[in-house]
């Protein structure tokens, strides 16, 4: 009979790893939504931006279309006063057209060579547009129309949009550093808050544990109210399991007691020595006082306990004494083992009971117990009495 291990860590950490971990859960699921939170609001935030300055660079660029206005002069085809110098910087992406009905235009110094045509507007309209410049850059264009005496023009401004998008690049990835960062010490804190709570249903997995082991009867209620409905459910099931083990020990000596009184009448009717009525009649008897012993020998001991030798052999000795008191029967015990082993209580009740049971009833005047718990579990009852026949040797394990 090999011993059990006490420890259950090993048995809960490979069952924590094929059903998952709550807190694992829960911070994968926090962590995921968070993120996705996060990288929404940056990019709702970049795209806000984005627009933001667009329409502070167009704001900027109608200043400009006004400035130039303003600058025309009275024979509206040359300046007469200065532009910002960076309209002289060749392919600077700041450009300026001014396109007349008559097909003249003027253009700013940084367009140097490259041809940039404009569609007319009508006077007093406007639009704002993005499009293609020189060496591919993203041109934000703004145009408007204008009339000067009889002489109709449209206006046309430009400021290339790479270095502005340049800017928010580098925001939008700043952003998401700064989110990964916020997350991480969000799931931090999550983690710690998680642990906090949990540490508050340690009390139900102490006294599962300790209800395992055989030291209390039934789960503590004093636990978080998420969980004290599985541990009043609990606790119910385990009333009614020890009820009904009651109640099946009760009706068990209750049908012995009855079966007697009938027994002995048959016995009392018998006809002879050889009446086989008698004879199985005799033989029932045997099993119901059988059974009767072992119920008091097993006592009111809780089920689901674990085996406490030094303990439940001392009750079960005295128990035996007391059965053959008339005998004098000298019963001694020898146990080298820890106070508890992972044994169940009721098992090793009925299997050293009837045991003993069967010692006291042959031995002459002693009974020996020798119980010990090393590479194993190793138990020796011995008696004086007169011992099985080598023949009927074979037949001792069988039912």
């Amino acid at each position: 009979m090999t011993r059990e291990s006490d420890s259950v860590e090993p048995t809960e950490r490979r069952r924590q790893s094929s059903t998952g971990s709550l807190e694992r859960s829960l911070q994968w699921t926090l962590g995921l939504l968070v993120l996705a939170v996060l990288l929404t609001l940056t990019a709702a935030g970049a795209w806000m931006l984005a627009r933001a300055a667009e329409h502070f660079a167009a704001a900027r660029l109608a200043h400009d279309a006004e400035a130039l206005v303003a600058g025309l002069g009275a024979q509206t085809t040359q300046l007469d006063r200065p532009l910002p110098p960076i309209y002289q910087q060749p392919l600077s992406g700041h450009y300026f057209v001014v396109r007349f009905a008559d097909g003249r235009a003027l253009r700013s110094r940084s367009l140097w060579d490259h041809p940039f045509e404009i569609a007319p507007l009508p006077a007093g309209a406007t639009a704002l547009e993005r499009r293609e410049g020189p060496l591919g850059q993203r041109l934000l264009l703004w145009r408007a129309g204008y009339t000067r005496g009889e002489e109709g023009f449209t206006v046309a401004v430009t400021e290339d949009l790479r270095p502005l998008m340049a800017e928010l690049r580098r925001f939008l990835a700043a952003a998401v550093v700064l989110s990964l960062l916020g997350l991480g010490v969000l799931l931090l804190v999550q983690r710690r808050l998680l642990r906090r709570g949990f540490r508050r249903i340690d009390a139900v997995r102490a006294d599962v544990q300790r209800l395992a082991n055989g030291e209390v009867d039934r789960l503590g209620e004093s636990v978080p109210a998420e969980v004290q409905p599985l541990v009043r459910e609990l606790n119910a099931l385990i009333d009614g399991w020890r009820d009904h083990l009651s109640r099946s020990r009760n009706a068990l000596g209750n049908l012995a007691h009855a079966l007697k009184s009938p027994l002995n009448l048959i016995l009392l009717q018998r006809e002879g020595p050889d009446d086989p009525v008698a004879e199985q009649a005799l033989r029932m008897r045997t099993l119901i006082e059988r059974e009767l012993r072992r119920a008091r020998i097993a006592g009111e001991h809780s089920p689901g306990r674990r085996f406490h030798p030094h303990e439940d052999i001392a009750d079960l000795v005295d128990g035996i004494r007391t059965l053959y008191a008339e005998r004098d029967l000298a019963i001694t015990s020898e146990i080298d083992a820890p106070a508890r082993l992972a044994f169940d209580q009721e098992d090793m009740l009925e299997l050293i009971g009837n045991l003993l049971d069967n010692a006291a009833k042959w031995a002459a005047r002693r009974v020996r117990l020798r119980l010990s718990a090393g590479d194993g579990l190793h138990l020796d009852i011995d008696d004086d009495g007169p011992g099985v026949p080598e023949e009927a040797a074979a037949t001792l394990a069988q039912r």
